[in-house]
């Protein structure tokens, strides 16, 4: 609860009306609610705060249903040059519930650096590197440090957005006790519907360490209120059994 409360804070603080300049800034670009990351960088010396106020997620495996609730999944990035920018990703309030049990706890922390190589002011396309390490601070945590790199990429054709992305991760396997490699890959296609309106949609693969191969699927919507803030809805569908049967979530993208 004392988490819960110290994000409220922090969110009533962030969501204060945007006093930046929007002449002197480069367009709005969010990692979220797609996988897809953006390869736009936030402006040197601004932050830009991207949260899922609440979601939801459930998934059903060998006839026992796992449901989870969460608030305030929140990526806080600050500018630090015209091309590299630092995140904090974090979860305050995460509730697991089974059957048989309920439990509650705040996620790892994970900490990023996305790193521009073209694209960022203007051009045809973009792409950056964003290498994190996530430490371990949760109760639903694996208790080990782990890390990995995504390389992302992003073109506009013309009312038409199109994103693709791959991730190596060097993760913790609890059916091994050892450390070793997963990833993922991820392409997105977005729609302008009008100036402030825009959907998309996405397909997922996820590798773990035993290459693994579980398909997903993602859709949802964007709304960009003015041009330092959006709400969106999302989603997440698995294509396997064995990946999370479904996940939804609504949130903000705040600039300052």
């Amino acid at each position: 609860m004392k988490h819960l409360i110290l994000s409220l804070a922090a969110f009533a603080i962030l969501s204060l009306p945007n006093l930046v300049k929007a002449m002197d800034l480069r367009p709005l670009a969010a990692d979220r609610p797609d996988t897809t990351e953006s390869p736009q960088t936030v402006d040197k010396g601004h932050w830009q705060i991207e949260t899922s106020l609440v979601g939801y997620a459930q998934d059903k495996l060998n006839g026992q249903t796992t449901r989870a609730y969460e608030a305030f999944n929140t990526n806080l990035k600050y500018g630090l040059t015209d091309s590299i920018d630092f995140h904090i990703v974090f979860t305050p309030y995460i509730q697991q519930e089974t059957a048989n049990q309920s439990s509650k706890s705040h996620s790892d922390l994970q900490l990023r650096t996305k790193i521009n190589l073209w694209g960022n002011d203007n051009g045809d396309s973009a792409m950056a590197l964003l290498p994190y390490i996530k430490l371990a601070t949760g109760e639903f945590s694996n208790d080990n440090t782990e890390g990995g790199l995504i390389v992302t990429y992003g073109t506009e054709l013309a009312d038409y957005s199109i994103g693709a992305q791959i991730q190596l991760d060097y993760v913790y396997d609890e059916t091994k006790d050892q450390m070793g490699f997963s990833g993922s890959y991820a392409a997105v296609f977005g729609y302008d519907i009008n100036h402030r309106i825009a959907g998309y949609i996405e397909q997922l693969g996820e590798f773990d360490t035993d290459n693994q191969y579980i398909p997903y699927a993602s859709f949802g919507f964007t709304y960009q209120s003015n041009h330092n803030q959006q709400w969106d809805i999302g989603s997440k569908l698995a294509l396997d059994d064995q990946g999370q049967d479904f996940e939804i979530f609504f949130g903000l993208t705040q600039r300052y």
